[in-house]
């Protein structure tokens, strides 16, 4: 599985990526992490969870694309503070 998390949000408008990811190159539970925070986020995205609203939060792009599962990549819109525990902090904390 490879996981792209691109910074889409804020003032300025830019994208920047800030993390990529591919599980296979992934210490075991690190591997963990990076799935079990995607999977946080198909939960999220089926009960319609998108976030905080305002033109000056952080937003997140991201991208998870798995060959392995026979599917087109996901993507995620993701907003608000990432010092609050979720998905987005577990995969912007970088390897462990």
């Amino acid at each position: 599985m490879r996981v792209t998390i691109e910074s889409t949000g804020g003032f300025t408008g830019r994208e920047v990526v800030v993390a990529r990811y591919d599980t296979s190159d992934l210490p075991a539970g690190r591997a963990d992490t990076v799935r079990r925070a995607v999977r946080a986020l198909d939960a999220a995205q089926a009960r319609g969870g998108t976030g905080e609203i305002g033109a000056d939060l952080p937003g997140y792009r991201v991208t998870v694309d798995d060959p392995d599962a026979g599917a087109a990549p996901r993507v995620y819109e993701v907003r608000g503070d990432p010092s609050e525990p979720s998905p987005i902090t577990a995969l912007l904390a970088g390897p462990d």
